[in-house]
């Protein structure tokens, strides 16, 4: 790996590397103890390789940096981000590296990055050295392309804490070309402009931006470095841009996707620690992209809804996008905090739950995502079936629930109810769906039913009300709904919305919606665990944020007095609602879904040591009592689970009735407040 120890490969490596001066923050000598000298020499001059004698990373002071390959080679090296080639800068001596801070903005300067109007940051970016080397041989061949990034005089436990640091390495043109480059309005808005005649706003606008597809990925080198001095990576990748809204940007997202034309097709890493598979069978150890996100659009206010919310509901029937914060240089500039976060395709799909890639079909807002072209057709085969029938009748129920994994729908309209999300799946936006083509024994969720993949969840929780839509309705409109009309014709969309409506008139289909909001609000939404996990996440973000906002502004935000109390302001708008959702939630779902009485719920254990309880098949915080709240209407399910060594004893209730209160698993019937104590022995 590249951020294993790199030596210096002459006979006195030990003097090399004292001279070069490649010591790290923290670290005392970049040659490993166990490798000789000729150890060293060998493992450089293997016919084709080159090696830098310092590896990528943060150094406190100047460093000399020396490239060397087998003899008879020539080395050229580039400064820039770009490929290296003969045309490039001819090494002769060691490269001394210093701090580039205060060196021009290049890629900062960039004007034409958004219609809404250029933000150019009011000082200097804090940069790195990136550097990029080949060698060429007598007969025309030649090496591998190294590279390298190197921060000088940049305190990086001060400045980015415990989150990585990543440096992407790319060609200019490929940014900022007026044809080519991704990052710009360029050629296509032009193209475009010419034939409005109305007023637009800057995120209707249509640039280079704005192009999706493959022929819109540019190849990138992408650097990988942990806080914790462990083994990163160094891959040939390929990037574009990503998002809708927040194209327009200055700050934008980035897809970054393996594939074998760039060097290698997967990236076998772990890029999220902790990150678990989607069936449960381990760890992600494998990617084929991932998405570097500026926060959709929490891009100018807390930037920490998405990842905050995904986190919260990692738990439910559905996938969603495991991530953590990051830091990104491009072409050695500081291009500020990102979420890195999973991207979902069908290798998505493979790595997580190890179902064959060329067998998944992937719907996202009713086009195929992934698949092939016919395959809209088992889309429209459910769709049709849903609106067409009587949910009422049981049988065609049935056959839904053979079709649609039901839990994982529920799970998703509760999720998008309860946060209040204003560009959802019931306004038939930012939602997908997967299955399998061909159902097979492959794996449980390879069945051939569709399931729900959760994503872009930022317009919500009152991001431009300051919080204050807590205690709006936004169910009974949902309902009351009606199906949407192309616009260009008389035909139907096929909106998941109205295949939520004709299900929520079969009574198991309500109960269970009924059953997940309530989960949802007393378990995943609970206001001291919700608030808890947001300020655990706030507190890292807000040591990234103010100098990402310095960097790309809008103005309104850069010229705050303290961009600091700036950004707190927007974590308590977000806090506020999650607090104000959490009281007002059960009487919004009494009125628009016409339930019954609320009923205080208290469960508790004998002993939190003995043993837990899930609550409707959910583990629930049992430190202490859990208290709820539920409807009348409907039972709810408990199970006791003990401890290693002990066993269940029996229920202690009262102001309810249990199905079997011998058995370990048992319904619930209350008319009102009740409490039950899991007893273990």
């Amino acid at each position: 790996m590249l951020y294993k120890k790199i030596i210096c490969f002459f006979i006195a490596a030990a003097v090399c590397a004292a001279a070069s001066g490649c010591a790290k923050e923290g670290s005392d000598s970049t040659i490993p103890a166990e490798m000789t000298a000729v150890e060293a020499e060998a493992s450089v001059n293997d016919g084709k390789s080159l090696q830098f004698s310092c590896e990528s990373g943060f150094y406190s002071d100047d460093i000399k940096l020396e490239i060397t390959g087998a003899s008879g080679t020539k080395i050229y090296y580039t400064t820039d981000g770009s490929v290296p080639d003969e045309t490039a800068l001819l090494y002769t001596e060691p490269l001394v590296l210093k701090n580039k801070t205060s060196e021009p903005n290049v890629l900062s300067a960039q004007t034409g990055t958004s219609a809404g109007g250029d933000y150019i940051p009011r000082k200097n970016v804090k940069k790195a050295n990136v550097i990029r080397a080949v060698a060429f041989f007598d007969d025309g061949s030649k090496s591998e392309i190294i590279n390298g990034t190197f921060w000088i005089g940049i305190d990086r436990e001060k400045e980015y804490g415990g989150v990585p640091v990543i440096s992407l390495m790319t060609d200019m043109d490929n940014l900022y070309d007026y044809e080519k480059g991704i990052y710009i309005l360029g050629k296509t808005y032009d193209e475009w402009k010419s034939e409005q005649d109305g007023h637009y706003e800057a995120w209707e606008a249509v640039g280079n931006y704005s192009c999706k597809g493959k022929e819109w990925e540019r190849p990138v080198s992408v650097e990988f470095i942990p806080a914790d001095g462990s083994d990163g990576f160094s891959q040939d990748m390929g990037f574009r841009i990503m998002g809708a809204a927040s194209r327009s940007a200055t700050q934008k997202s980035f897809r970054v996707t393996a594939r074998e034309e760039y060097g290698k097709k997967s990236l076998e890493y772990e890029l999220i620690p902790d990150n678990a598979r989607s069936d449960g069978t381990g760890n992600v150890e494998k990617y084929k992209s991932f998405v570097l996100r500026n926060g959709g659009n929490d891009c100018d206010f807390a930037k920490v809804r998405d990842p905050f919310f995904q986190k919260l509901v990692s738990d439910r029937r559905f996938d969603t996008m495991a991530s953590r914060p990051c830091v990104v240089y491009l072409n050695g500039e500081y291009w500020g905090m990102y979420t890195l976060a999973e991207d979902y395709s069908d290798n998505y799909i493979e790595n997580n739950y190890g179902i064959d890639n060329k067998n998944v079909v992937i719907v996202k807002k009713g086009e195929i995502e992934e698949g092939n072209d016919e395959d809209i057709e088992l889309y429209n085969e459910l769709y049709d079936f849903i609106v067409s029938n009587d949910m009422t009748d049981n049988a065609n129920y049935e056959k839904v629930c053979g079709m649609l994994d039901i839990g994982s729908f529920v799970d998703c309209c509760a999720l998008n109810f309860y946060i209040y999300n204003e560009d959802s799946i019931f306004e038939g936006n930012n939602w997908q769906m997967w299955r399998v083509r061909t159902p097979d024994d492959s794996s449980e969720y390879a069945d051939g039913k569709w399931r729900m993949l959760i994503y872009d969840t930022d317009f919500s929780s009152g991001i431009y009300s300051e919080g204050n839509n807590f205690k709006t309705d936004n169910i009974s409109k949902v309902l009351n709904g009606s199906a949407q009309k192309n616009d260009d014709s008389d035909e139907v969309l096929r909106e998941p919305a109205e295949m939520f409506r004709a299900l929520y008139k079969n009574p198991d289909f309500k109960q269970e919606l009924v059953t997940a909001l309530c989960d949802m609000r007393n378990i995943n939404f609970e206001s001291y665990h919700a608030l808890s996990v947001l300020s655990d996440m706030a507190d890292v973000y807000m040591a990234l944020v103010p100098d990402t906002f310095k960097r790309f502004g809008p103005d309104w935000v850069a010229d705050q007095r303290s961009i600091e109390d700036y950004y707190s302001g927007r974590i308590n708008e977000l806090a506020a609602f999650i607090d104000g959702r959490y009281e007002r939630f059960p009487e919004i779902m009494q009125k628009a879904m016409e339930l019954g009485d609320i009923a205080n719920v208290n469960i508790s254990v004998s002993d939190s040591v003995a043993g837990t309880v899930l609550l409707n098949g959910n583990a629930i915080d049992m430190t202490g009592d859990f208290r709820g709240k539920y409807f009348t209407d409907y039972t709810v399910k408990v199970t006791a689970v003990p401890a290693e060594g002990k066993t269940f004893a029996g229920w202690e209730y009262s102001g309810c009735e249990l199905s079997d209160a011998s058995s370990a698993a048992a319904e619930v019937s209350f008319s009102g407040d009740f409490t039950i104590k899991a007893v273990f022995e």
